[in-house]
């Protein structure tokens, strides 16, 4: 159960892109005011968060809160996340630190160093600037994206949370990370993937050019546009 401020309603949307699980019943059924939107699984991470983002945007919310199914947030998290952007016309970001849960002190998503490959912000008790982000846990308010607008759909799965803050950036958006944690999320395994030594060669470089490796396209567009 979350602590949520005074007078602070919360709208809830879930991309269900094609799973066979029983996802959309199952949450119909115990959760009826969530929104529920279908996909026919080629929506992948950008696609589904796009069509989130889209449907919600309707309604002009103060606040965007991008949040993964797999990161699981602290009763605070709202509250915390609110206090590193504190109104919808603040032209900041607030960014989740998540950790992993079998090594609680170490940020596996959250703010990145773009100048260091990409690096990951660690915590050392205080709100850090990033110059990139994972969007497992990312408050984005009104103002934000009056200024920047919505990710890109030019990306199948991944780049698109990376270029978002690029994008923001430039535009004069600062993106700070939560002093302390305020979820927990297990990083992705390399197993069955393009990562994973045990596979042979040709099956690694298929994964590799998988929406969720590193497609040629993708890689093309984030780099032209992130580095020229």
């Amino acid at each position: 159960q979350l602590d949520l401020p005074a007078n602070f309603e919360l709208r809830t949307v879930l991309v269900d892109d094609g799973s066979t699980d029983g996802t959309s019943d199952a949450v119909a059924s115990s959760f009826p005011d969530v929104e529920v939107l279908c996909g026919d699984g080629s929506l992948f991470w950008c696609g589904g968060m796009c069509k989130a983002w889209s449907h919600a945007e309707q309604i002009s919310p103060d606040y965007l809160l991008l949040l993964n199914d797999d990161t699981f947030l602290t009763d605070d998290a709202i509250q915390r996340l609110l206090e590193v952007s504190p109104t919808p016309e603040s032209m900041i970001v607030a960014v989740g630190a998540i950790t992993d849960p079998d090594a609680k002190d170490a940020v596996v998503y959250g703010g990145r160093e773009r100048v260091k490959d990409g690096k990951l912000m660690q915590l050392d008790g205080t709100v850090r600037e990033c110059e990139m982000f994972n969007a497992n846990c990312v408050l984005i308010p009104r103002a934000v994206r009056a200024s920047v607008g919505a990710l890109s759909p030019d990306y199948t799965h991944a780049f698109a949370d990376f270029e978002y803050g690029i994008r923001a950036i430039r535009k004069g958006v600062r993106i700070l990370q939560t002093a302390t944690a305020i979820g927990y999320c297990k990083p992705n395994p390399t197993k069955g993937t393009w990562a994973d030594k045990t596979l042979t060669r040709t099956t690694r470089l298929k994964k590799l050019h998988s929406p969720k490796g590193l497609p040629a396209k993708d890689h093309f567009i984030f780099s032209y546009r992130a580095h020229g």
